[in-house]
């Protein structure tokens, strides 16, 4: 069993290579090709552990993760967990990897599938709301993804927004990086907006002007309290894209709208839909692309970073 962690899994993964893998994953998806049990929640003292099987091809993976929204000021990272990746015609264990790692960067693919597939080509700003490791992760993609020039950044804790923009210049060192004064600043200078928070309480502006016309990527809510989006957003909205189905069950930004009727369930399509050309948009408008992510984006990472580990000989070979 080949043992994959965090220093190899950032030296095999390639921004765009992810992105494509993981609309392969989305059209997947669309098809029915896999096995993908709804995923596991165990909610305590505040905390949740996630268990996320799949099958699909000629592989399996588990994904077990834990989030602690409390561990920063603790000074650790919010998640920790592994993916199992298994043989599909045997069920042999063929790598451990970092899960935390994995879940970052393949939550950034996917939110730079959105980026890809709903704003303008052109779109050369952006503002980030929740300057955390999925922030940090989610900028490295889009920037690779479009022609960005200049981010804003915003959080309560402005300690996390110094410490994000030094480690953004040092990666991306042709980018202008500014600490937004507020949400309205943020939204007022970006044409693309990704909101990575665990807020249960809108961190935009419920200010219709200030949203019209941009590209919204929500990666943060996963619970049904958990909401980032304000209600000015939604009448703006011709279409809603999701990731996968159970988005509508599980995520706030959208159960709220839905059942108050402020968007309605013919609005909502898959971003698979945009990605076979099944729709056509025009990216100038208003869009919201709500990611929750799925086991099935876990299984497609897991077998990119094999497959490119293997080739390289990179990872600790271990007897398990």
């Amino acid at each position: 069993m080949l043992i994959l962690n965090e220093e190899i899994i950032s030296k095999i993964v390639d921004p765009l290579e992810l992105t494509n893998i993981m609309e392969q994953a989305m059209l997947s998806y669309a098809s029915g090709d896999f096995v993908m049990p709804d995923r596991v929640h165990m909610d305590f003292d505040g905390n949740t552990l996630l268990l996320m099987p799949c099958s699909s091809g000629k592989f399996f993976s588990t994904k077990l993760v834990s989030l602690f929204p409390d561990n920063p000021v603790k000074g650790e990272p919010v998640l920790y967990g592994s993916v199992m990746l298994n043989d599909g015609s045997n069920g042999k264990a063929l790598a451990l990897l970092n899960g935390a790692k994995l879940t970052a960067v393949r939550t950034a693919a996917v939110g730079s599938a959105g980026i890809r597939h709903t704003s303008p080509k052109n779109a050369s700003t952006l503002g980030l709301v929740g300057a955390g490791v999925q922030g940090l992760h989610q900028i490295l993609f889009a920037c690779k993804n479009r022609p960005i020039e200049k981010v804003w950044v915003l959080d309560q804790n402005t300690s996390l927004v110094d410490t994000l923009i030094k480690e953004l210049k040092v990666q991306l060192p042709d980018v202008e990086f500014i600490a937004a004064k507020d949400s309205i600043e943020l939204c007022r200078e970006s044409e693309i907006i990704i909101t990575a928070t665990n807020a249960c309480t809108p961190v935009l502006p419920d200010v219709a002007e200030l949203l019209r016309g941009k590209t919204i990527i929500a990666i943060g809510s996963y619970k049904p309290e958990m909401i980032e989006m304000p209600e000015a957003l939604y009448p703006l909205l011709k279409h809603c894209f999701i990731d996968v189905n159970m988005a509508m069950e599980e995520s706030g930004d959208l159960i709220h709208p839905l059942s108050s009727g402020m968007l309605k369930s013919n609005q909502i399509h898959s971003l698979s839909d945009i990605i076979t050309a099944k729709l056509n948009i025009d990216a100038t408008e208003t869009s919201l692309y709500k990611s929750v992510g799925m086991a099935l984006f876990d299984l497609f990472s897991a077998v990119y970073i094999y497959d490119v580990a293997l080739k390289s000989g990179l990872g600790q070979e271990v007897s398990f």
